[in-house]
């Protein structure tokens, strides 16, 4: 691509005729230039990108994009700009020519829900006869292509690249998870949005964000991002998110799983096997008979809805999608290996998610309910004591462990999680090893209980100060559970008996 097409609608300096000059590649990281590449440095949150010009002109950039002067040889060009941060998204949605124009963009935030809802509008465009690219927490999805990923929204070129991509596959619909970290750091300027889920707020990020104040600030920018013509979509059950104002000229549509909203859910039933409701619309109410469980899945279910109402998606598409998604991975995913119990996997890693999951499990468990569970390292210390908490209030045994302790000590994390229960509750155990957690959990669960197993659903990972160290908790419980190291296992004839296996 021409050089000042790349820089088209920015406010640059250079000494260099770019007239005429080609780029192969444009980015950020010095070690995928190559010659003739363009070389964008700016300071990023952990690296200072000015440390790696000398690095991309050994490789072969003949471009060089940067806020400050530098030394170059003879033919290298340079490109000046006041602030390349905000530039870089601009060049790469000019590279790779303005993609999500040519598509319908669905884009969900909020601390809580976003992965949920991507699979659930991702399946409603499936019913209704059209394909969609995601991209998201777990994984990015284009056609069969499943990429693994890095960051719930990826950077600037990632992310314009893969939308790129859609559009060039034919696809029509791209769903994307939008994190609080890319909208402030600009990951997501350039992208535009025909609709914008805003699910809820509650504390969490706030090692990076400071205030819930900043962060939800940080979330709003997402309707920034919207197309003229695009809608908010707003979760009504959530004061300060129905406070949001939006920037177009059209109406936002609000749902709620209580309140009179333009979609709100009446006569709601909840059971562990699915949940049921009326869901009203402005074109009409229809029921739901949903495999997903819980009152945060029905309002997970009401956004998704409320998207399809704004994108003019025909209801009985809409019903279809929301009915026929059995499962979210790591979203209270079931292990079962012929136990008597259920044992459920999700990533409840926030006080509110870790309530909404217990509360609802308590509500409709047979017999006990035990939590294994812990928080991360190098990350928000102020919810540890909040979580230790709520486990211990909406669970009948507790055991806490490590999580992603990364470069922290786990048992100051542990200690951290410890101060929010101790003299408070005695219904918990400490277990810092994780597979041991577990493995001590379905020895304790009887007939008829609910373990969950909270915090890193559908990581298969575990990192442990510089060491990333295979570990899924589906797979460990699957493991444990194949091993009969647990009581209550049934016997040849299908009935139970109770002793401690192992």
């Amino acid at each position: 691509m021409k050089l000042n097409a790349i820089l088209n609608n920015l406010k640059y300096q250079t000494k260099n005729d770019i007239s005429g000059v080609e780029i192969k590649k444009l980015s950020c990281d010095s070690r995928t230039v190559g010659a003739g590449d363009m070389f964008v440095a700016f300071r990023g949150y952990g690296q200072d990108g000015y440390k790696f010009i000398e690095e991309a002109i050994k490789k072969g950039a003949g471009v060089i994009a940067a806020e400050s002067d530098f030394n170059a040889p003879q033919g290298v060009i340079k490109i000046l700009i006041k602030d390349t941060r905000t530039a870089f998204p601009v060049m790469a949605d000019n590279f790779y020519g303005h993609p999500s124009e040519k598509l319908k963009v669905i884009g969900v935030t909020g601390t809580n829900g976003k992965t949920t809802i991507t699979y659930i509008v991702e399946n409603i465009i499936k019913a209704a006869g059209q394909e969609s690219g995601v991209i998201g927490t777990i994984n990015y999805r284009i056609k069969n292509n499943i990429i693994p990923a890095k960051n719930t929204t990826p950077g600037p070129i990632e992310l314009q690249s893969m939308l790129s991509q859609m559009v060039n596959l034919g696809i029509h619909y791209a769903v994307m998870e939008v994190s609080s970290h890319s909208l402030d750091q600009h990951r997501m300027d350039s992208v535009r949005l025909d609709a914008a889920i805003f699910t809820n707020i509650t504390p969490e990020h706030l090692d990076y964000h400071k205030t819930i104040e900043s962060y939800l600030q940080a979330k709003g920018k997402i309707f920034e991002r919207l197309k003229p013509d695009g809608c908010a979509i707003l979760n009504k059950d959530d004061d300060r998110v129905a406070s949001i104002k939006s920037p177009t000229k059209r109406k936002p549509v609000t749902y709620s799983t209580v309140k009179d909203a333009d979609v709100w859910a009446r006569d709601i039933k909840l059971s562990i096997d699915d949940s049921r409701f009326t869901v009203m619309t402005p074109d009409g109410s229809y029921q739901i008979n949903a495999k997903l469980i819980g009152i945060h899945n029905v309002s997970n279910m009401l956004a998704a809805i409320a998207a399809a109402y704004a994108l003019k998606i025909d209801p009985a598409a809409v019903k279809k999608g929301v009915e026929t998604v059995a499962c979210v991975p790591g979203r209270l995913e079931s292990v079962d290996a012929g136990q008597p119990f259920k044992v459920l996997v999700d990533y409840a890693h926030t006080e509110d998610a870790m309530r909404n999951v217990l509360n609802l499990l308590k509500a409709v468990a047979g017999k006990k309910i035990l939590t294994v569970f812990g928080c991360g390292g190098d990350r928000d210390t102020g919810k540890r004591p909040l979580m230790g908490r709520a486990a211990c209030e909406f669970s009948d045994h507790v055991i806490i462990t490590s999580d992603n302790p990364r470069s922290e000590d786990p048992l100051k994390i542990i200690l951290d999680i410890e101060k929010g229960i101790r003299g408070k509750f005695s219904n918990y155990d400490i277990v810092p090893d994780r597979y041991k957690a577990i493995e001590k959990a379905l020895r304790l669960a009887s007939i008829d209980d609910i373990v969950v197993i909270a915090g890193k659903g559908h990581e298969n990972y575990q990192v442990i100060a510089d060491k990333v160290l295979a570990f899924d908790d589906r797979q460990v419980a699957r493991e444990i559970l194949s091993k009969g190291n647990y009581a209550g296992k049934r016997d040849s004839k299908g009935g139970a008996r109770h002793s401690f296996s192992g």
